[in-house]
């Protein structure tokens, strides 16, 4: 299971970077080393501290509302089908190879980690193992995506054409 980044900061997650900033400053400034030297204090400042550091990071918070964990995940992980970091937590990964031969401009991003405030026409994150030979000379594999469907009759719009608005009982 990923880690709770926003309740590690006490926060929702629609939480704005000012948000982020003060709850961060608020609870560093208590469980500080300096100021509070008990040893499950200090756990919990470096539990805060990364919290805010995933959070402040905007391509990092993408990946953590797509359910994902950017820093990986302890038993768990974050639920991929074996999926394990090859660089074993050197800071970098794959996403991050392919972004320096093919930028930004591929969507950038490791693509990993969980799901939660999902909007339409977001990107659908997948995690899947591949053999190094699969990287380097290429696999196509078919896989099977949900989506959301519309209402046939309302179109999502919770009304009738040409109508007010009202409760749509599809």
């Amino acid at each position: 299971m990923a880690r709770d980044y926003y309740g590690t900061l006490g926060v929702g997650q629609d939480a704005t970077p000012e948000e982020l900033k003060r709850a961060y400053r608020k609870l560093a400034r208590e469980l500080h080393p300096d100021v509070n030297p008990d040893e499950q204090a200090q756990q919990r400042f470096r539990e805060v501290t990364a919290a805010y550091e995933v959070l402040s990071d905007p391509q990092k918070r993408k990946i953590v509302d797509l359910g994902g964990d950017p820093l990986g995940g302890g038993p768990g992980g974050g639920g991929g089908a074996g999926m394990r970091d090859p660089f074993g937590g050197a800071g970098f990964g794959l996403g991050d190879i392919m972004d320096a031969f093919f930028g930004a401009a591929t969507g950038g991003g490791s693509g990993r980690g969980p799901r939660s405030r999902v909007q339409p026409g977001s990107d659908a994150l997948l995690r899947m193992e591949l053999t190094l030979d699969e990287c380097l000379t290429g696999v196509s594999r078919e896989i099977t995506v949900d989506t959301a469907v519309l209402c046939d009759h309302c179109q999502g719009s919770g009304c009738a054409p040409n109508t007010r608005p009202q409760t749509c009982e599809c």
